[in-house]
């Protein structure tokens, strides 16, 4: 059964939720201690020898340190015993290459990262009202249009990340009038991790963000017209296995650092066009389309549009298209 979950604000049953993800209970076996052992044997020899401050709350790393680290204390020596613990700790194969644990040149690089999280890290999508232009031409499209939906609309969230960009068109549901008649709001990653903090506004290791989150997205909670929603886990380019939607966005994805290679492009367009019904309208965008991140010029996506039955549309802010037929 595909992993899913209804969002929810009930810390309780997000921890009983957890255990459909991860362990409980110690992980330690005799193989796996006497490999933590010697990785600690091998740290205090790196502690004794450093001839730099050793890392800190704070400390401003340059690359003699980063150097020194690697040299002494090499990551080829951390990944792999980090690796099996991660493994055993999940009941899904995680998705370690797109972690800090694989991003990270240096133990120094490593241990920054790790104060925020190693496989949830908050750069990838987090932060709510990222786009204001798209959300404004959204609510006012809808608003126009919304006697087209007498059934309610369904929309997803594709690459949903953390969720923020999920609530806040759910959010823009409501408010255009849509919100209570059976309209649905779907968001979808491949992650886990990203799908479980998404549903549950659960981020143990960022407690502020999460309370942040949580006041942000608790008015939706409390409407009476808020659409239903869902988070389930699903990849961009696969074959859907929903019903069509009339409006898909995916955002911070598309012609960026994390998916820019022609194949790619192709293969994530094929299936967002895919999840579309006819008449249904994609909409993407990034902060990276403007900066010096962008990797696939906005004249190159409209031309992927077009090959997969997307007539583009004039938008303020990214891309959009609508599906003909």
């Amino acid at each position: 059964m595909q992993l899913s979950f209804t969002p929810t604000p009930d810390r309780e049953e997000a921890r009983l939720r957890l255990e459909r993800l991860l362990l409980p209970g110690s992980l330690l076996d005799a193989s796996l201690a006497a490999r933590i052992d010697r990785l600690a044997r091998a740290f205090e020899s790196f502690a004794s020898s450093y001839p730099l401050p050793l890392w800190a709350p704070g400390l401003v790393t340059d690359n003699e340190m980063r150097g020194l680290s690697e040299a002494l204390f090499p990551m080829d020596g951390v990944r792999p015993l980090l690796d099996r613990l991660l493994r055993r700790a999940c009941r899904f194969e995680p998705f370690l290459s797109g972690s800090y644990l694989h991003s990270s040149a240096t133990w120094l690089d490593l241990l920054q990262r790790l104060l925020f999280s190693l496989m949830l890290p908050h750069h990838f999508g987090g932060g709510f009202d990222r786009y204001p232009q798209q959300s404004l031409w959204l609510s006012s499209r809808l608003r126009e249009r919304r006697d087209e939906f007498p059934g309610g609309i369904r929309v997803l969230d594709s690459a949903c990340g953390s969720g923020e960009g999920t609530y806040q068109v759910a959010g823009v549901i409501a408010g255009a009038g849509l919100g209570g008649k059976g309209s649905e709001v779907h968001g979808s990653t491949l992650e886990q991790i990203e799908l479980f903090a998404a549903a549950h506004m659960f981020f143990p290791h960022d407690r502020d963000r999460e309370e942040e989150y949580r006041s942000r997205v608790e008015p939706l909670f409390s409407r009476p017209d808020a659409p239903r929603m869902e988070f389930y886990l699903d990849q961009v380019g696969s074959a859907p296995a929903r019903e069509p939607y009339h409006l898909v966005l995916c955002n911070g994805l598309l012609g960026g650092p994390l998916m820019h290679a022609p194949d790619q492009l192709a293969c994530a367009f094929a299936g967002l066009a895919a999840r579309l019904a006819p008449g249904g309208v994609l909409v993407a965008a990034d902060r990276f389309h403007a900066g010096w991140r962008l990797r696939v010029p906005v004249g190159t996506l409209t031309a992927l549009m077009r090959q997969h039955g997307l007539t583009p549309i004039e938008m303020p802010e990214g891309v959009a298209g609508q599906k003909t037929g």
